[in-house]
């Protein structure tokens, strides 16, 4: 039985990983990809390639001393996490299992998506799922942001101070509720098209549009070279729904030390319910994991 088990190879995972082993703790980080979301860089006509991601070298050479220990590496995903004598058993998707006296989930979480033509085609070259990391980007540009919660309708605020024009469009007219309503309307390069579907993000190398769907049959296009999809995460977390609490919205709960509400699982990056899904905290979050499981397995000695 090893002493932790790291599930997820991206920032949180990585980050808990190089800790671990400098904590000379015995450590398997299970996860058939390293780097998570610095894996990509994003461009624009104009625009080479750039990196958006602020700490992804950190991420690169948590990753590259991973590679170095093949022993440390399980390229394979996770069905399960079920309790046992001393620890936890970690279950394959072929049914192969390896065991943990402690366990650090990091997961991650995947976009909601609009699974519409031309969105994953211009993934990385307009269209977006997060506009704080690339906002900065779409300076002069005009660009749209396609939903109707919280997240799009700041996206969308945050992008008017940069942007020449922004589109907010959400499916329901309801959608924009107070403060937000206000804040909007108070931007002059802001438009609201309320009760509009996409149909299709259009495009040549880069995106270079969106056509929208209206509930009474009308079509628009509009031009943009950039769109950015805001319906919210979904946290890579079911696996675990019987192990540890989650909130309503799947992420797993934590405590101020990354502890769920299993003792001896911990949990850390955008799985869970800490504020705010950035790479820098992401790595200080799966920090802070390997620090508080080497400290549990001290102390279960």
């Amino acid at each position: 039985m090893r002493d932790l088990i790291i599930i997820g190879g991206g920032p949180a995972g990585l980050a808990a990983a190089a800790y671990a082993l400098h904590l000379r703790l015995d450590t398997l980080v299970v996860a058939p990809e390293l780097g998570g979301k610095v894996a990509s860089a994003f461009a624009l006509r104009g625009l080479p390639d750039v990196e958006t991601v602020h700490g992804g070298d950190l991420v690169r050479s948590f990753a590259a001393r991973i590679d170095e220990s093949p022993e440390v590496h399980e390229p394979r995903l996770v069905r399960a996490v079920e309790p046992v004598d001393g620890g936890f058993s970690v279950r394959l998707v072929d049914d192969d299992r390896h065991t943990a006296r402690a366990i650090i989930l990091a997961t991650g979480a995947r976009p909601r998506r609009l699974y519409v033509p031309g969105e994953e085609a211009f993934w990385g070259r307009g269209v977006s799922f997060s506009a704080i990391s690339h906002a900065p980007l779409f300076a002069g540009r005009r660009v749209a942001v396609v939903g109707s919660g919280e997240s799009a309708q700041v996206a969308a605020l945050e992008l008017a101070r940069m942007a020449e024009w922004v589109y907010l469009i959400t499916r329901r007219a309801e959608e924009v509720r107070e403060p937000y309503g206000a804040l909007l309307a108070a931007r002059p390069n802001i438009t609201l098209f309320r009760g509009w579907e996409v149909g299709q993000i259009e495009g040549d190398e880069f995106v270079t549009g969106i056509a929208l769907l209206g509930r009474d049959g009308a079509t628009r296009t509009l031009a943009v070279e950039g769109v950015f999809v805001e319906l919210g995460l979904i946290p890579e977390s079911d696996f675990v729904a019987n192990l540890v609490a989650r909130d309503e919205q799947g992420r797993i709960k934590v405590d101020h030390r990354a502890r769920t509400s299993r003792p001896g699982v911990f949990a850390a990056g955008d799985v869970t319910d800490v504020y705010a899904e950035q790479v820098p905290i992401a790595i200080g979050e799966g920090a802070k994991a390997a620090l508080s499981a080497w400290e549990y397995l001290v102390t279960q000695s």
